[in-house]
Protein backbone atom coordinates (compact mmCIF):
# COMPACT_ATOMS: atom_id res chain seq x y z
CA UNK A 1 0.00 0.00 0.00
CA UNK A 2 3.09 1.91 1.22
CA UNK A 3 4.62 1.31 -2.35
CA UNK A 4 1.45 2.22 -4.27
CA UNK A 5 1.01 5.74 -3.04
CA UNK A 6 4.62 6.69 -3.62
CA UNK A 7 4.32 5.45 -6.91
CA UNK A 8 1.19 7.40 -7.49
CA UNK A 9 2.71 10.69 -5.82
CA UNK A 10 5.67 10.27 -7.88
CA UNK A 11 3.55 9.96 -11.22
CA UNK A 12 1.28 13.06 -9.97
CA UNK A 13 4.84 15.07 -9.54
CA UNK A 14 6.02 14.12 -12.95
CA UNK A 15 2.81 14.78 -14.51
CA UNK A 16 2.94 18.31 -13.19
CA UNK A 17 6.86 19.13 -14.32
CA UNK A 18 5.43 17.50 -17.48
CA UNK A 19 2.75 19.90 -18.06
CA UNK A 20 5.15 23.18 -16.90
CA UNK A 21 7.09 22.06 -20.68
CA UNK A 22 5.85 23.89 -23.55
CA UNK A 23 5.92 21.55 -26.25
CA UNK A 24 4.33 23.18 -28.50
CA UNK A 25 7.15 24.51 -30.40
CA UNK A 26 7.71 23.69 -34.26
CA UNK A 27 10.70 21.68 -35.25
CA UNK A 28 13.72 23.24 -37.37
CA UNK A 29 14.84 21.55 -40.03
CA UNK A 30 18.91 21.27 -40.68
CA UNK A 31 20.17 19.60 -43.80
CA UNK A 32 24.04 20.39 -42.84
CA UNK A 33 24.98 19.54 -46.80
CA UNK A 34 23.37 23.36 -47.73
CA UNK A 35 26.33 24.75 -45.70
CA UNK A 36 28.24 27.77 -46.91
CA UNK A 37 31.76 27.83 -46.43
CA UNK A 38 31.60 30.66 -44.58
CA UNK A 39 30.26 33.51 -42.47
CA UNK A 40 32.81 36.92 -41.27
CA UNK A 41 32.24 37.82 -37.74
CA UNK A 42 30.81 41.12 -39.19
CA UNK A 43 27.63 39.93 -39.89
CA UNK A 44 27.09 38.77 -36.61
CA UNK A 45 29.52 40.88 -34.01
CA UNK A 46 29.38 44.60 -33.72
CA UNK A 47 32.54 44.70 -32.38
CA UNK A 48 35.22 42.42 -30.72
CA UNK A 49 37.63 43.27 -27.39
CA UNK A 50 40.20 41.40 -26.09
CA UNK A 51 41.36 40.46 -22.65
CA UNK A 52 44.83 39.37 -21.62
CA UNK A 53 45.15 37.50 -18.72
CA UNK A 54 48.66 37.40 -17.16
CA UNK A 55 48.97 33.37 -16.61
CA UNK A 56 52.82 33.39 -15.41
CA UNK A 57 55.21 30.73 -15.89
CA UNK A 58 53.69 27.93 -13.60
CA UNK A 59 49.79 28.55 -15.36
CA UNK A 60 49.56 25.26 -17.54
CA UNK A 61 45.90 25.97 -19.19
CA UNK A 62 45.81 23.83 -21.54
CA UNK A 63 42.56 24.59 -23.18
CA UNK A 64 38.79 25.76 -21.43
CA UNK A 65 35.95 23.52 -21.11
CA UNK A 66 33.77 25.34 -18.87
CA UNK A 67 34.38 29.41 -17.84
CA UNK A 68 32.46 31.52 -15.57
CA UNK A 69 32.67 35.46 -15.84
CA UNK A 70 31.58 37.00 -11.90
CA UNK A 71 31.30 40.30 -11.87
CA UNK A 72 35.27 40.95 -10.89
CA UNK A 73 36.71 37.58 -11.07
CA UNK A 74 37.02 35.11 -14.16
CA UNK A 75 37.21 31.36 -13.90
CA UNK A 76 37.74 28.34 -16.05
CA UNK A 77 37.79 24.89 -15.83
CA UNK A 78 40.68 23.21 -17.75
CA UNK A 79 39.72 21.02 -21.19
CA UNK A 80 42.31 18.61 -19.90
CA UNK A 81 42.17 18.20 -16.51
CA UNK A 82 44.63 20.33 -15.47
CA UNK A 83 42.20 21.64 -12.52
CA UNK A 84 40.22 24.98 -12.08
CA UNK A 85 42.12 28.85 -12.72
CA UNK A 86 40.45 31.63 -11.42
CA UNK A 87 42.09 34.88 -12.57
CA UNK A 88 40.64 38.76 -11.24
CA UNK A 89 39.41 41.19 -14.20
CA UNK A 90 40.65 44.06 -12.70
CA UNK A 91 44.65 43.70 -12.76
CA UNK A 92 44.30 40.25 -14.21
CA UNK A 93 46.18 38.46 -12.38
CA UNK A 94 45.84 34.47 -11.41
CA UNK A 95 44.58 34.53 -7.69
CA UNK A 96 44.47 30.54 -7.40
CA UNK A 97 45.11 27.13 -9.63
CA UNK A 98 42.57 24.26 -8.32
CA UNK A 99 44.30 21.07 -8.96
CA UNK A 100 44.27 18.83 -6.01
CA UNK A 101 44.15 15.53 -7.49
CA UNK A 102 44.43 12.80 -4.52
CA UNK A 103 41.94 10.72 -2.35
CA UNK A 104 42.54 13.07 1.00
CA UNK A 105 39.20 14.51 2.48
CA UNK A 106 40.67 17.83 0.75
CA UNK A 107 41.07 16.35 -2.65
CA UNK A 108 39.03 14.61 -5.48
CA UNK A 109 39.77 11.89 -8.18
CA UNK A 110 39.06 14.17 -10.95
CA UNK A 111 37.16 17.46 -12.02
CA UNK A 112 34.09 16.16 -13.74
CA UNK A 113 32.42 18.96 -13.88
CA UNK A 114 32.04 22.42 -11.74
CA UNK A 115 29.63 24.68 -10.91
CA UNK A 116 29.93 28.17 -9.23
CA UNK A 117 28.36 29.73 -6.55
CA UNK A 118 28.84 33.56 -7.26
CA UNK A 119 26.84 35.17 -4.54
CA UNK A 120 29.37 32.98 -2.00
CA UNK A 121 31.87 33.31 -4.11
CA UNK A 122 32.41 29.30 -4.26
CA UNK A 123 33.41 26.69 -6.39
CA UNK A 124 32.13 23.63 -6.71
CA UNK A 125 33.72 20.26 -8.00
CA UNK A 126 32.36 17.25 -8.64
CA UNK A 127 34.25 14.07 -8.49
CA UNK A 128 32.01 11.30 -9.95
CA UNK A 129 34.50 8.37 -8.93
CA UNK A 130 33.86 9.62 -5.12
CA UNK A 131 30.46 10.42 -5.63
CA UNK A 132 30.84 13.80 -3.77
CA UNK A 133 31.48 17.36 -4.41
CA UNK A 134 34.44 19.59 -3.02
CA UNK A 135 33.77 23.12 -2.60
CA UNK A 136 36.49 25.74 -2.36
CA UNK A 137 36.82 29.18 -2.18
CA UNK A 138 38.00 31.67 -5.16
CA UNK A 139 41.16 31.87 -3.23
CA UNK A 140 41.75 28.07 -3.91
CA UNK A 141 41.06 27.36 -0.14
CA UNK A 142 39.18 23.72 0.95
CA UNK A 143 36.11 24.98 2.68
CA UNK A 144 33.48 21.94 2.96
CA UNK A 145 32.19 18.54 0.51
CA UNK A 146 29.14 16.91 0.10
CA UNK A 147 28.17 13.11 -1.29
CA UNK A 148 25.75 12.92 -4.09
CA UNK A 149 23.61 9.66 -4.80
CA UNK A 150 23.94 9.56 -8.62
CA UNK A 151 25.58 10.21 -11.96
CA UNK A 152 25.95 13.59 -13.39
CA UNK A 153 27.56 15.06 -16.57
CA UNK A 154 26.81 18.48 -15.77
CA UNK A 155 25.61 20.79 -13.20
CA UNK A 156 25.22 24.71 -12.59
CA UNK A 157 24.60 26.44 -9.21
CA UNK A 158 21.30 28.10 -8.81
CA UNK A 159 18.58 29.98 -6.55
CA UNK A 160 20.85 28.04 -3.53
CA UNK A 161 20.30 24.60 -5.22
CA UNK A 162 22.10 22.25 -7.49
CA UNK A 163 21.06 22.31 -10.81
CA UNK A 164 21.47 18.19 -12.19
CA UNK A 165 21.60 17.39 -15.83
CA UNK A 166 22.20 13.79 -16.92
CA UNK A 167 21.20 13.43 -20.43
CA UNK A 168 21.96 9.73 -21.19
CA UNK A 169 19.73 7.08 -20.71
CA UNK A 170 21.39 3.82 -18.77
CA UNK A 171 20.70 1.05 -16.70
CA UNK A 172 23.33 1.77 -14.39
CA UNK A 173 22.41 5.65 -13.45
CA UNK A 174 19.54 5.55 -10.85
CA UNK A 175 17.76 7.99 -12.58
CA UNK A 176 18.27 10.42 -16.32
CA UNK A 177 16.91 13.78 -16.40
CA UNK A 178 17.27 17.84 -15.09
CA UNK A 179 16.51 18.18 -11.58
CA UNK A 180 17.11 20.83 -8.54
CA UNK A 181 18.89 19.14 -5.56
CA UNK A 182 19.80 21.53 -2.25
CA UNK A 183 22.29 19.14 -0.63
CA UNK A 184 22.25 21.03 3.01
CA UNK A 185 18.39 19.60 2.83
CA UNK A 186 18.43 16.80 0.96
CA UNK A 187 15.84 17.78 -1.42
CA UNK A 188 14.90 17.57 -4.96
CA UNK A 189 12.44 18.70 -7.29
CA UNK A 190 12.18 16.95 -10.93
CA UNK A 191 12.27 19.36 -13.80
CA UNK A 192 12.69 17.00 -16.99
CA UNK A 193 12.68 12.85 -16.72
CA UNK A 194 14.07 10.98 -19.95
CA UNK A 195 12.15 7.69 -20.83
CA UNK A 196 12.84 5.51 -23.77
CA UNK A 197 15.41 3.01 -25.03
CA UNK A 198 18.62 3.19 -23.12
CA UNK A 199 21.33 5.56 -25.76
CA UNK A 200 24.79 3.32 -24.93
CA UNK A 201 26.16 6.31 -27.79
CA UNK A 202 27.01 9.35 -25.39
CA UNK A 203 28.93 12.05 -27.53
CA UNK A 204 30.23 14.15 -24.53
CA UNK A 205 30.43 17.73 -25.19
CA UNK A 206 28.55 20.97 -24.00
CA UNK A 207 25.62 20.68 -22.04
CA UNK A 208 24.52 23.88 -20.43
CA UNK A 209 25.40 27.68 -21.57
CA UNK A 210 24.57 29.80 -18.40
CA UNK A 211 23.70 33.40 -18.55
CA UNK A 212 23.19 35.27 -15.61
CA UNK A 213 20.46 33.61 -13.70
CA UNK A 214 19.30 31.90 -17.43
CA UNK A 215 20.55 28.25 -18.09
CA UNK A 216 20.51 26.88 -21.26
CA UNK A 217 20.43 23.18 -21.75
CA UNK A 218 20.78 21.32 -25.10
CA UNK A 219 19.16 17.80 -24.64
CA UNK A 220 20.79 15.29 -27.06
CA UNK A 221 18.67 12.25 -26.45
CA UNK A 222 15.55 14.70 -28.48
CA UNK A 223 17.49 17.14 -30.07
CA UNK A 224 15.87 19.91 -27.73
CA UNK A 225 16.91 23.22 -26.31
CA UNK A 226 15.75 24.17 -23.50
CA UNK A 227 15.42 27.36 -20.66
CA UNK A 228 15.50 26.69 -17.06
CA UNK A 229 14.74 30.20 -14.97
CA UNK A 230 13.33 30.87 -12.01
CA UNK A 231 13.19 26.83 -10.86
CA UNK A 232 11.06 25.96 -14.44
CA UNK A 233 11.67 24.52 -17.65
CA UNK A 234 10.31 25.77 -21.10
CA UNK A 235 11.37 24.37 -24.52
CA UNK A 236 12.53 26.64 -27.08
CA UNK A 237 13.64 25.19 -30.00
CA UNK A 238 13.04 21.38 -31.72
CA UNK A 239 15.50 20.09 -34.30
CA UNK A 240 15.34 17.93 -36.90
CA UNK A 241 18.21 17.25 -38.26
CA UNK A 242 18.58 15.20 -41.70
CA UNK A 243 21.95 14.22 -40.44
CA UNK A 244 20.97 12.67 -37.18
CA UNK A 245 22.14 9.67 -35.54
CA UNK A 246 19.30 6.92 -35.60
CA UNK A 247 18.60 5.86 -32.42
CA UNK A 248 19.54 2.06 -33.71
CA UNK A 249 23.26 3.26 -33.93
CA UNK A 250 22.43 5.49 -30.61
CA UNK A 251 21.18 1.97 -28.53
CA UNK A 252 23.71 -0.55 -30.06
CA UNK A 253 26.11 -1.88 -27.09
CA UNK A 254 28.63 -2.32 -30.11
CA UNK A 255 28.90 0.47 -32.48
CA UNK A 256 30.66 0.38 -35.89
CA UNK A 257 32.67 3.62 -36.80
CA UNK A 258 31.17 3.10 -40.40
CA UNK A 259 27.55 3.40 -39.16
CA UNK A 260 28.77 7.25 -38.27
CA UNK A 261 30.03 8.07 -41.37
CA UNK A 262 28.57 11.32 -42.68
CA UNK A 263 26.08 11.34 -39.17
CA UNK A 264 26.90 14.06 -36.87
CA UNK A 265 26.42 15.34 -33.38
CA UNK A 266 25.63 18.60 -31.63
CA UNK A 267 29.17 19.30 -30.40
CA UNK A 268 28.47 23.07 -28.69
CA UNK A 269 26.03 25.78 -28.81
CA UNK A 270 26.25 29.23 -27.61
CA UNK A 271 22.38 31.00 -27.14
CA UNK A 272 21.59 35.09 -26.95
CA UNK A 273 17.79 36.21 -26.30
CA UNK A 274 16.69 35.86 -29.98
CA UNK A 275 19.09 33.12 -31.68
CA UNK A 276 21.32 30.62 -30.60
CA UNK A 277 24.37 29.15 -32.31
CA UNK A 278 24.89 25.50 -33.18
CA UNK A 279 28.14 23.57 -33.88
CA UNK A 280 27.95 20.28 -35.07
CA UNK A 281 30.65 17.47 -35.45
CA UNK A 282 30.52 15.42 -38.80
CA UNK A 283 31.85 11.88 -38.21
CA UNK A 284 33.86 10.56 -41.01
CA UNK A 285 34.83 14.27 -41.99
CA UNK A 286 38.22 14.76 -41.70
CA UNK A 287 39.15 18.35 -43.79
CA UNK A 288 36.83 20.11 -41.43
CA UNK A 289 34.67 17.85 -39.90
CA UNK A 290 32.70 21.00 -38.14
CA UNK A 291 29.53 23.27 -39.03
CA UNK A 292 27.65 25.86 -37.80
CA UNK A 293 24.05 26.67 -37.78
CA UNK A 294 22.50 29.59 -36.48
CA UNK A 295 19.18 29.75 -36.08
CA UNK A 296 16.68 33.04 -35.96
CA UNK A 297 14.40 32.63 -32.31
CA UNK A 298 11.69 34.65 -34.20
CA UNK A 299 11.58 33.69 -37.69
CA UNK A 300 12.81 29.68 -37.67
CA UNK A 301 15.32 31.00 -40.38
CA UNK A 302 18.55 29.10 -40.24
CA UNK A 303 22.33 30.22 -41.59
CA UNK A 304 24.46 27.15 -42.19
CA UNK A 305 28.49 27.73 -42.78
CA UNK A 306 31.42 25.74 -42.27
CA UNK A 307 33.38 28.14 -40.42
CA UNK A 308 33.88 31.82 -39.23
CA UNK A 309 35.83 34.38 -40.73
CA UNK A 310 37.34 36.90 -38.23
CA UNK A 311 37.37 39.89 -40.46
CA UNK A 312 37.73 42.71 -37.69
CA UNK A 313 41.13 41.81 -37.42
CA UNK A 314 44.03 38.91 -37.72
CA UNK A 315 43.85 37.18 -34.24
CA UNK A 316 42.94 33.54 -34.94
CA UNK A 317 41.38 31.43 -32.59
CA UNK A 318 42.65 28.64 -30.33
CA UNK A 319 39.77 26.44 -31.33
CA UNK A 320 36.16 25.91 -32.17
CA UNK A 321 34.64 26.30 -28.99
CA UNK A 322 32.48 29.66 -28.47
CA UNK A 323 31.69 30.56 -24.71
CA UNK A 324 28.01 32.34 -23.42
CA UNK A 325 29.08 35.59 -21.29
CA UNK A 326 26.12 37.54 -20.88
CA UNK A 327 23.14 38.25 -23.16
CA UNK A 328 24.52 40.71 -25.53
CA UNK A 329 28.18 38.86 -25.63
CA UNK A 330 30.24 35.87 -26.63
CA UNK A 331 33.81 34.45 -26.17
CA UNK A 332 36.75 32.39 -27.52
CA UNK A 333 40.13 31.41 -26.60
CA UNK A 334 43.13 33.29 -28.82
CA UNK A 335 45.72 31.39 -30.55
CA UNK A 336 48.70 31.48 -28.57
CA UNK A 337 52.02 30.17 -28.44
CA UNK A 338 53.31 27.54 -26.05
CA UNK A 339 56.03 29.17 -24.00
CA UNK A 340 53.03 32.25 -23.78
CA UNK A 341 52.58 33.41 -20.32
CA UNK A 342 49.31 35.45 -21.20
CA UNK A 343 45.77 33.86 -21.97
CA UNK A 344 43.97 36.34 -24.40
CA UNK A 345 39.94 35.62 -24.61
CA UNK A 346 38.38 37.53 -27.32
CA UNK A 347 35.39 38.73 -26.51
CA UNK A 348 32.68 38.83 -29.10
CA UNK A 349 29.44 41.52 -29.25
CA UNK A 350 26.41 40.41 -30.54
CA UNK A 351 25.08 43.06 -33.00
CA UNK A 352 21.50 44.29 -31.74
CA UNK A 353 19.14 41.98 -33.78
CA UNK A 354 20.48 39.27 -31.87
CA UNK A 355 20.02 40.73 -28.75
CA UNK A 356 17.00 42.89 -29.38
CA UNK A 357 13.84 41.95 -31.72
Amino acid sequence: MILKQIHNISLALLLICSSCIDTKVDSIFINLEHAESSINYSSIFERVEYINLDAGEECLLSGIKKIYFDSDTLIFQDSKNEGVFVFNLKDHKLVSHINRIGQGPEEYHKDNAIAVDSTSNLIHIYDMMNFKVNVYTYKGEYAYSYKIEYFMRDFAWMDNQLLIIQPCINKVYKRNGVWLYNPIENQESLLLEHDGDDQSFEFMSTYIEQSGNKIYYYDRNDDCIYLINNKSISRLYKIDLKQKVPLDIRTASNQNPKDLNMKSMMFDFVPSPHSVLLCYFMFGEKENPYRYVLINSKTKETTIFKKFINDMDDILSADNKIFCINDQSWCRLSQQSEDSETVQLQIMYLKDQFVHH
